[in-house]
């Protein structure tokens, strides 16, 4: 079990994941440094520092990851929008797609409509 907090990169930034292997946990932050970030590509170097940044998570956080699962939302703003989010808690993966739906659609103010549909969208994510 690993933990990655974004504000360990040197960003201004709260969010922060657990994952079961570091190889999941990599995979989750590309997405999030990609999408939050403005990160297109990660270099060998970035993902080199990402993973010395990793750390353990409590043992009281890292039981309650355990039985958290991931979910994915896939945009479905627009037609052809390929961007996905990938999270353990429906809170992060709102937050995000109201941060890209902004950011990538113009869309003003993310409605309690929005953020149900989303909730309702969400599916276990198989990587």
């Amino acid at each position: 079990m690993k933990e990655f907090k974004c504000s360990s990169m040197g960003n201004k930034c709260s969010w922060r994941h657990i994952a079961k292997t570091e190889e999941l946990l990599a995979d989750v932050v590309a997405v999030h440094m990609r999408d939050i970030h403005g990160h297109q590509s990660l270099g060998s170097d970035m993902v080199a520092k990402i993973k010395n940044s990793f750390s353990n998570p409590s043992p009281v956080e890292a039981r309650e990851a355990e039985m958290l699962e991931l979910k994915v939302y896939r945009c479905d703003l627009e037609k052809g929008c390929s961007w996905k989010y990938i999270a353990q808690t429906e809170e992060l993966i709102v937050d995000g797609v109201a941060v890209h739906a902004r950011e990538k659609h113009g869309v003003k103010e993310f409605s309690h409509e929005m953020k149900v549909k989303v909730e309702k969208a969400l599916q276990p994510w198989k990587g």
